[in-house]
């Protein structure tokens, strides 16, 4: 902000002024700074994602968990001022192998337009223990999809895999769209 080389009263009342003015939006919550850190809207979004077809993808011999047979959605505000995520959630148990199962997720997901991110961290461990991320759109309708091998205890109420393995398919996004990174 300029302010002009005057003294007296005028530039008194500016300062006044700006201080009010940054004090109050930092006192009435992050919505003032960042508009995208609230869930408020973001219904349309979250069933948009929810529909997406490579939700509903799974290997042949794979079967949702009781308790866990629907996608399950959520909108995740970051109280840091970061922007409220979205994400739309599936859990499968499947008796393949983790190296069948990813590979039959890089090739649903190619097919149906998602790019494979690979991690090119040094200290990245394998994609049977990390498991995949993909990413898909441009700016304002950017999203991921990771498959993971979850444990389940992170889940209510704690899927039963069986004798198969926990398969999390996830689709992220910020409630902007704006793109995200798979790996940090």
């Amino acid at each position: 902000m300029y302010l002009p080389a005057r003294t007296g009263r005028s530039t008194a009342l500016l300062l006044s002024a700006s201080l009010v003015t940054a004090l109050a939006g930092g006192l009435a919550g992050c919505s003032l700074i960042n508009p995208y850190a609230s869930c408020e809207g973001s219904e349309p979004r979250l069933k948009e994602m929810a529909s997406l077809t490579i939700l509903d993808a799974k290997p042949p011999r794979a079967t949702p968990p009781a308790g866990h047979t629907e996608v399950e959605t959520a909108c995740d505000d970051d109280s840091s001022g970061g922007d409220a995520w979205l994400s739309a959630e599936r859990l499968y148990s499947a008796p393949e192998s983790k190296t069948e199962i990813l590979g039959y997720y890089t090739r649903a997901a190619t097919a149906d337009g998602w790019k494979l991110e690979e991690n090119t961290s040094p200290l990245h461990v394998p994609a049977d223990v990390e498991g995949l991320c993909f990413s898909k759109g441009g700016d304002g309708s950017a999203m991921t999809l990771t498959v993971t091998f979850p444990s389940g205890e992170k889940y209510l109420p704690v899927p039963d895999f069986g004798a198969g393995t926990g398969v999390g398919i996830l689709v992220g996004a910020e409630i902007d769209g704006s793109p995200i990174p798979c790996w940090d």
